[in-house]
């Protein structure tokens, strides 16, 4: 595939998203076939047909470019609240199980995370792209909080529940995220919640 959209692109015409799809598929199959590590921005743009530059004209590096090929706004999109507060809190983390348990996210996330931390602008456009789904998490948190804050922090909820997830990928990495986890996660949250609600609340 030519990465004729250079052109097309510099005259302020759209870019060929075929290019976009193709880098993204090349980078999700060659994580499965050679880790994150191992995983140069050369190997997937020869996979895909195209140039270490058509990559760096979208992607500001291979950080980036796995966290969307891995997390696609699809995968990371979440419920919204159904006035239920277990129902909601199992929704959610139901979503979460989805989204960290697949085998392109387990193998890339340890040394990704890593990586994102290490570069404040991949972190903060990391963020950026969870700002809705953030959102969902913050609006479940309580009365005591206001859903549309915006300080930088992550939602408690989502330090729970994501943290969880992650924690359980990384540290005890042959455990899966399985029913039982969601069961013994939705129940930990929701008391916690109630208690909450009725007391101090969350930051």
């Amino acid at each position: 595939m030519d990465d004729k959209d250079s052109v097309r692109s510099s005259a302020g015409r759209p870019r060929d998203g075929r290019i976009d799809a193709a880098i993204v598929e090349a980078t999700r199959d060659l994580l499965l076939e050679t880790g994150y590590t191992a995983l140069s921005l050369s190997a997937i743009a020869a996979r895909a047909g195209t140039t270490t530059a058509a990559i760096y004209r979208r992607w500001s590096g291979k950080a980036q470019l796995v966290h969307e090929a891995i997390l696609p706004a699809e995968v990371t999109a979440l419920p919204s609240a159904s006035g239920d507060v277990e129902g909601d809190i199992r929704a959610l983390v139901e979503a979460t199980r989805a989204m960290f348990d697949r085998p392109e996210v387990r193998i890339a996330l340890p040394a990704l995370i890593a990586d994102t931390v290490a570069d404040p602008d991949v972190h903060g456009r990391m963020i950026s792209r969870f700002a809705d789904s953030l959102a969902t998490y913050r609006s479940r948190i309580g009365e005591h909080t206001d859903p549309t804050r915006d300080d930088g922090e992550l939602p408690l909820l989502a330090e729970v529940v994501v943290g969880s997830a992650i924690f359980r990928i990384i540290v005890r990495h042959d455990a899966p995220l399985d029913a039982a986890w969601v069961d013994d996660l939705t129940a930990l949250v929701t008391s916690g919640w109630t208690n909450t609600s009725h007391g101090s609340s969350p930051r």
